[in-house]
């Protein structure tokens, strides 16, 4: 210890001698304003201080939307890594395909020279509650990681959205079906009274 003291005088010493008399004084004042009294290295706060608030989203979706299968669903089980990496509560509910039929036409006529078939599929991400504070750098990587292709779509939680996402069973649109065939029946007699 006696050893480490003298090392240290030793090299203040040197350094006074190639500083300045301002460098010199600035050194001193700056020791000067670190103690070690009650508060530790002279940090001082008030009394009283509250944890600052953070505000919460609630009930965000995330819609992803792409016409590549397999681009879309690695890209979510990217992201899913992401959100438990940054202690985030994210599900990931899968909807299904929307089939799309597109024409192309012959020049200045109204042939279908082609038609392509395309399926675009869906993917939403779902928090129940987020801190902003760990929202806003989850955007961030979404938005520079987004893969070419992808489309993404920040929004509330709706009713509608959600019903959409569930395939109806092939028993409840055959009676669906079957009573829309039976008011139409309705119908026709109505008139045939008439």
């Amino acid at each position: 210890m006696h050893i480490m003291r003298k090392v240290l005088h030793t090299f203040s010493s040197e350094l006074k001698k190639t500083l300045c008399k301002r460098c010199q004084n600035s050194i001193h004042h700056q020791r000067k304003w670190f103690t070690t009294g009650p508060k530790l290295f002279g940090v001082w706060e008030p009394e009283g201080l509250d944890e600052p608030k953070i505000g919460q989203y609630q009930n965000i979706d995330i819609q992803l939307r792409g016409y590549d299968y397999a681009v879309l669903e690695y890209h979510c089980q990217f992201l899913k890594s992401l959100s438990s990496t940054m202690a985030q509560n994210m599900t990931v509910i899968a909807i299904p395909p929307r089939s799309y039929s597109i024409k192309t036409y012959y020049e200045n006529s109204t042939k279908v020279l082609e038609i392509y078939n395309l399926k675009r599929y869906e993917r939403k991400l779902r928090f129940d509650s987020v801190l902003c504070t760990k929202f806003t750098p989850f955007l961030e990587v979404l938005r520079k990681s987004l893969p070419a292709g992808v489309d993404v779509q920040i929004m509330e939680f709706t009713k509608e959205e959600e019903e959409f996402r569930y395939i109806p069973s092939d028993e409840k649109l055959k009676l669906l079906d079957r009573l829309r065939s039976l008011e139409k029946e309705k119908l026709e007699r109505e008139r045939r009274k008439d």
